[in-house]
């Protein structure tokens, strides 16, 4: 509660220091015991409720940033203390057994999501809280790693339900993700609260459609004799890579920095600036390539060697266009010919991984999707794009992309790629919720796929490698 002028008193009564705050909806009256802690902007407080137990009250100064952290801690204990209100409001027979807003990184359980234990004989409910709309992209992932945990940790046979609750204002992109995960291991239920923490449940199936939106044109790229020979003596630099665009462009990229276009017939080369470059001068382009690789690999040497100091997105483009060279290495089904990147757009949050859409030879297509760094919410963000993908598909949407092949009806397959170190350990768990009908392969990338792409893991769905005590027969393992 802020402390404004004539909204607080702070008096001394029978040798006791009392301190009272109000507000047009509430009052609080406390004993201060003593000080137990002050340090810059913050002073901590031992109280005792009149009539009750002794307990802790905290004054921030909101002008010192030291307190943003203690701040952003009381706001999500707060809510927390809602979300058991909604809870006891909505399962009233059940036990709270346990409920927490701590981090705690060796699960992989966030400090912004409120999570509980709600118990009723032998039913357990798996719950937790969204306390912001904006929160809502990762809020599923971490719901899914409190349910496996829960679930896995059951001392007798029974089922373990998900209940999830968020603003009035969030759910879209929730309740079109739980269609795609098993229900019957989850049973999910949804509720959705308003600002006074009323909440109601909520049917996933009226929660709106895909907001989706597809690329209308293909355009092929027509290239020169000057121009085709450019590109071929580009490939032969290894941190240089082309990738073609839906409008016919093509991106020359170092490294993943963009540093020349092939468009409409131009060539347009610089990165902040660019000119127009003629035929005569299509010498400058390898010129400056050779020149920015050069210049890339000194700045990497300068960071101590290490290969992540490459910026995270230009690492992200980087690896896409060493896949789209090594297409054949990843799958040897699909067309290196028909590759195309940015397909969809759509609003599910910030979304940092890089997609392709491919074509088997037979006309099965296929989502790629690329990540270059250990992401925990890779699992749902590539449910995200497969899942409209899918849509679009079903509505015969997709043929324009694909000239000259039948695309078949069977849904998308799905391939992760990712350096085989970087994925995440709680990703196995997530890809168990998989509906079967989402065929799923993760490829695991050597660790210096910069110089040389090899694949050297193969694992279908949730399968785990052998050397993690997989019993699989039909799953892949290191290579």
């Amino acid at each position: 509660m802020p402390l404004l002028a004539g909204y607080y008193a702070l008096e001394v009564r029978s040798g006791r220091l009392s301190i009272e705050i109000w507000d047009e909806t509430r009052s609080v009256s406390r004993r201060i015991l003593t000080v137990e802690r002050h340090s810059t902007g913050v002073l901590d407080c031992a109280i005792q409720k009149f009539g009750g137990k002794p307990s802790r009250l905290t004054f921030l100064d909101l002008d010192r940033p030291q307190t943003v952290h203690r701040t952003r801690m009381g706001q999500r204990q707060n809510f927390a203390e809602q979300f058991r209100r909604m809870l006891t409001r909505q399962f009233p027979t059940w036990e709270v057994e346990t409920l927490s807003s701590a981090l705690d990184l060796r699960h992989s359980f966030s400090s912004v999501f409120p999570r509980a234990k709600v118990t009723c004989g032998s039913h357990i409910l798996a719950a937790m809280a969204c306390p912001d709309p904006q929160e809502e992209p990762a809020f599923l992932t971490f719901a899914l790693i409190w349910h496996h945990y829960l679930q896995s940790r059951r001392r007798t046979q029974g089922q373990t339900s998900l209940c999830l609750f968020m603003p009035e204002a969030a759910g879209n992109l929730t309740a079109h993700r739980l269609r795609w995960l098993s229900g019957e291991s989850l049973s999910p239920r949804l509720f959705r609260f308003n600002t006074h923490g009323s909440a109601g449940e909520v049917d996933p199936q009226d929660l709106g459609n895909l907001r989706t939106r597809l690329a209308s044109i293909y355009v092929p790229p027509r290239l020169s004799r000057e121009a085709e020979a450019l590109l071929n003596e580009l490939k032969s630099f290894d941190s240089v890579g082309c990738s073609p665009e839906l409008n016919g462009a093509i991106s020359i990229r170092c490294r993943g920095l963009e540093f020349a276009r092939l468009e409409n017939g131009r060539i347009l080369l610089g990165m902040e600036t660019r000119r127009e470059l003629c035929q005569s001068q299509f010498s400058e382009v390898t010129n400056f390539a050779a020149q920015l690789s050069y210049s890339l690999a000194a700045q990497q040497s300068a960071a101590a060697g290490a290969p992540n100091a490459i910026p995270p997105q230009f690492s992200e483009r980087w690896l896409e266009s060493i896949v789209r060279a090594n297409l054949s290495s990843i799958d040897p089904d699909l067309s290196p010919h028909l590759v195309h990147g940015q397909v969809l757009t759509f609003a599910a949050g910030d979304r940092d991984l890089i997609d392709l859409l491919a074509i088997s030879h037979a006309g099965r297509i296929a989502v790629l999707e690329l990540k270059a760094t250990e992401d925990l919410h890779l699992p749902l963000q590539a449910l995200d794009y497969w899942m409209r993908v899918a849509w679009h598909l079903e509505r015969g949407e997709l043929q324009h992309l694909f000239p000259g092949s039948l695309v078949q009806s069977k849904p998308p397959k799905l391939f992760l790629i990712a350096p085989a170190m970087t994925f995440h350990s709680s990703n196995t768990d997530i890809f168990r919720y998989f509906s079967p009908e989402i065929e799923v392969e993760r490829i695991g990338l050597n660790s210096d796929w910069r110089k040389n792409l090899r694949v050297v893991l193969r694992l279908t769905g949730a399968d785990l490698p052998i050397s993690h005590g997989s019993t699989s027969v039909s799953g892949g393992g290191f290579q």
